[in-house]
């Protein structure tokens, strides 16, 4: 008899947790499905906004602009003697500073109303294009510290005082939860950052060789 009623208390719990797990299953289906569908719906409103207020403005010229000059210039400027530190600082601001964007899209702190391209923001130009170059260039002329360190700095006060206001202003770039001031201590800390990966990388690699 008790055999009998354990049996049917474990059968019972047996079914309430898999009734439960596949109603969770399907909770979650339905909220991925969601997620899609808004994900297709934005895809959808961005390709229309783009076309209609984005493409071939002035302000859309500006961001192509801001892809090819500061290429052309680093391409003129750079030190191919020292091409190689010099590219892996750049990419190490490249992956900071998209991840620190991305991420600040993603909380919404920010975000970039003008695209070059749909569906890719105008971190584009900004992280694989423009800090990048002025971070190389910077770390091409100033190799010491001190120096390298007020570079920056100044460099800084322009992009966070300068520079995003003036995106502000032309609606590339629109301010939610954030304030330049706080952009400020972050570009120079992306700064130092790359600066000592690029060196530790270097050392490294000398040691090997």
């Amino acid at each position: 008899m008790w055999i009998i009623i354990e049996f049917s208390w474990n059968y019972n719990l047996t079914t309430a947790i898999l009734l439960k797990g596949l109603a969770s299953v399907n909770q979650q289906d339905i909220l991925i499905q969601e997620i899609i569908n808004i994900k297709m719906k934005y895809r959808q409103l961005s390709i229309e906004h783009w076309l209609n207020f984005e493409l071939f403005t002035w302000v859309w010229w500006l961001g192509v602009a801001s892809v090819i000059v500061p290429l052309i210039l680093w391409w003129k400027m750079v030190d191919r003697k020292r091409i190689l530190d010099i590219c892996i600082f750049g990419l190490v601001v490249n992956i900071a500073a998209t991840f620190l964007d991305v991420s600040g899209s993603e909380y919404v702190l920010w975000e970039y109303t003008i695209r070059v391209i749909p569906h890719i923001p105008l971190i584009f130009p900004v992280d694989y294009i423009l800090l990048p170059v002025v971070g190389m260039l910077i770390y091409q002329y100033f190799p010491n510290w001190k120096r390298f360190l007020f570079a920056n700095t100044v460099s800084a006060a322009v992009l966070a005082f300068i520079v995003e206001p003036f995106a502000t202003m032309i609606h590339q770039y629109k301010l939610i939860h954030w304030k330049y001031i706080y952009s400020f201590p972050i570009y120079i800390l992306i700064a130092i950052f790359a600066k000592l990966v690029t060196q530790k990388l270097l050392s490294q690699r000398q040691e090997k060789s």
